[in-house]
């Protein structure tokens, strides 16, 4: 495989025919690694473009009839990206999937053994400005499950869509 230098470009004043960029040199690289097509990105399921962080608001193991741990769930859309996220799927993963049910007061989620999901479509414009959001996630256990159950992981998978100049990252 060969690797492209970008050519180097002077800006001098007292030139007469302006400015002259060559072509940038081909550089020839080791043979020993074979060539890997890039991947294209999935734009209905991108993890790199949120930055996800969660932490326990609230744990109660000692009532048997009402026992649940409540974590907040935060999102930060990273700036400088240059596109909007209009809708975003958020997978809370947790360490046991003994917790009788999962519940977020602004939005529907479902369940799959360890891992709580919910879709976030409210704001349809993240483009550049480090959208955020914040929601609390209760999971309803008996007592011993209540007492040890935790959030292991948050991951939010951003939509791309086309940004208001008509253009992506």
């Amino acid at each position: 495989m060969k690797t492209y230098l970008k050519p180097m470009v002077l800006e001098l004043e007292d030139l007469a025919e302006g400015i002259y960029a060559a072509s940038g040199e081909v550089v020839p690289t080791s043979n020993d690694e074979p060539e890997v097509p890039a991947q294209p990105v999935d734009y209905d399921n991108d993890p790199e473009c949120w930055i996800p962080s969660f932490w326990e608001v609230q744990r109660v193991s000692s009532n048997p009839s009402d026992s649940f741990v409540i974590y907040k769930i935060k999102g930060v859309h990273k700036t400088g990206l240059k596109h909007i996220s209009s809708k975003q799927r958020v997978s809370v993963m947790i360490s046991s999937p003994d917790f009788s049910s999962a519940v977020c007061q602004e939005y529907p989620v479902t369940v799959n053994g360890c891992t709580v999901e919910f879709e976030r479509e409210k704001l349809g414009d993240a483009y550049g400005s480090g959208d955020e959001f914040t929601c609390d996630i209760r999971l309803n256990c008996t007592p011993e499950v209540a007492a040890q159950i935790s959030v292991t992981g948050v991951t939010i998978y951003c939509t791309h869509k086309e940004n208001v100049q008509g253009g992506w990252d």
